[in-house]
């Protein structure tokens, strides 16, 4: 329900329930009798039907939804009821409401398989925090979105699933295994409240260095970096993925990129994307050094094969999901 929004009247929810009739009715057992109590909603008299049930007043939920104004509707998939507080009431669910974000991106994103269905269908994901659009989709297009998660989100994760209907859908989740590592550092990401963008992405850079020590050949995640002030070891890998876990923590726009060789990062912070290269920053942990690191670099700065981006296409496109436009 919308905050700031009384319904007066004793009022219960039924959901499931069904009552039909006239002024009397008879289901599941129970007698129900039409109320004749009165209804208002911030002081406004309005018409809501109601039925007497053991002396208290039963409504459906979408009829509250019409009269305050919030969306309520069937979730086929899940097979339960879902509330849009922030929606006006239509009574149906969000792939029919959907918004063309790709009107806001750069055309040369969409290229073969990077459809602007998928882009609306994933950017919606993205935006709302709630399950995707149902969509169409090509055998490579799937191969491709899937390929596309795996560049950015693990706080939370995003994960592509086909719905009964048999078209696809994006669907946002906070992974069980990292809800340690997101509790633990809970109160280092709340610490960067007020903080500029660039300043939060330095301190994260070296929050994850002082958890890591170069070793090739080991990836640990954040369900063993990020539960502890120990030192772990860990490649390139490891330091990039740990790193795009507390900037969705902390709300900075992170994608992970790799080469033939690396791994690394790029984030948007001032208008612009800038690389990130975290396990360079940890060269020989020397924290001595740290007030001379530029953790942001232009990333045309970066040069040689080590820096040579595989999948540039799809980089491109979860670059547009994350800030429509951001790489024109």
């Amino acid at each position: 329900m919308k905050k700031g929004t009384i319904l007066y009247g004793v009022v219960c929810f039924a959901l499931g329930a069904v009552i039909c009739g006239g002024t009397a009715a008879y289901a599941a057992g129970v007698m129900a009798e039409r109320s004749t109590n009165t209804f208002y909603v911030d002081g406004k008299q309005v018409e809501l039907p109601a039925y007497l049930i053991g002396g208290s007043n039963y409504v459906m939920l979408r009829d509250v939804g019409q009269v305050v104004g919030f969306n309520v509707y069937w979730n086929e998939e899940e097979r339960t009821v879902q509330i849009e507080s922030d929606r006006p009431y239509t009574g149906v669910a969000p792939e029919e409401q959907s918004e063309d974000y790709a009107k806001e991106a750069n055309p040369a994103a969409f290229t073969g398989p990077y459809t602007r269905e998928a882009f609306n269908a994933l950017r919606q994901a993205v935006v709302t925090g709630r399950d995707s659009v149902h969509i169409a989709m090509s055998a490579e297009t799937n191969d491709t979105m899937q390929a596309v998660l795996t560049v950015f989100g693990s706080w939370p994760v995003y994960h592509l699933k086909t719905g009964s209907d048999g078209r696809y859908f994006f669907t946002p989740y906070y992974p069980e295994a990292y809800r340690a590592a997101a509790e633990y550092c809970k109160p280092f990401i709340d610490s960067l409240a007020g903080k500029s963008d660039a300043e939060k992405v330095r301190q994260i850079a070296f929050y994850v260095c002082d958890r890591l020590t170069y070793r090739a050949g080991v990836s640990p995640t954040p369900s063993t970096v990020l539960v502890s002030d120990s030192v772990k070891q860990g490649n390139c890998m490891a330091y990039a993925h740990n790193f795009m876990f507390l900037c969705g923590m902390a709300d900075i726009p992170c994608v992970f990129l790799h080469s033939s060789t690396h791994q690394w990062n790029e984030v948007y912070v001032d208008g612009q994307w800038w690389s990130v290269d975290v396990s360079g920053i940890d060269v020989a942990d020397d924290t001595s050094i740290r007030p001379y690191v530029n953790v942001l670099d232009e990333p045309s700065s970066l040069y040689g094969p080590t820096f040579q981006i595989k999948d540039g296409d799809r980089v491109m496109f979860a670059k547009e999901i994350l800030v429509p436009g951001s790489t024109k």
